[in-house]
């Protein structure tokens, strides 16, 4: 296992990975670039890259405990992730979900982070 190789997964990627728990969105995390590179990386249909992590909601807190358990240093694409429960702020909406979580807490909403 390469722990250093960079893994290319997308949003739908990552949904299909969890679609066993049947999750209900899957994020991920953005890198954040400058505006004039998001454009020229459209114009040449080339994809952003991801912060390592992204995040995905799934209907019960049953299915989230059972994806934690399960998926939590399953072997994909040769690279080992790590998932764990993700706390959203209050204040915040699912488009803003680009914190990291808290280890050792209480899932309110039943949001998954997967680093991957």
């Amino acid at each position: 296992m390469n722990r250093l190789a960079p893994l290319l997964i997308y949003s739908l990627q990552l949904k299909e990975l969890f679609a066993a728990y049947e999750p209900s969105s899957a994020k991920i995390a953005l890198r954040p670039i400058p505006r004039f590179m998001v454009k020229k990386l459209q114009a040449r249909n080339e994809p952003r890259k991801g912060r390592g992590f992204g995040f995905v909601t799934l209907a019960s807190e049953e299915q989230q405990q059972k994806a934690v358990s399960e998926m939590n240093g399953k072997e994909i694409e040769g690279r080992e992730i790590a998932v764990k429960v993700a706390i959203d702020s209050p204040d915040k909406t699912d488009e803003d979900a680009n914190a990291p979580a808290v280890e050792g807490a209480e899932a309110t909403n039943g949001t998954t982070e997967a680093v991957v």
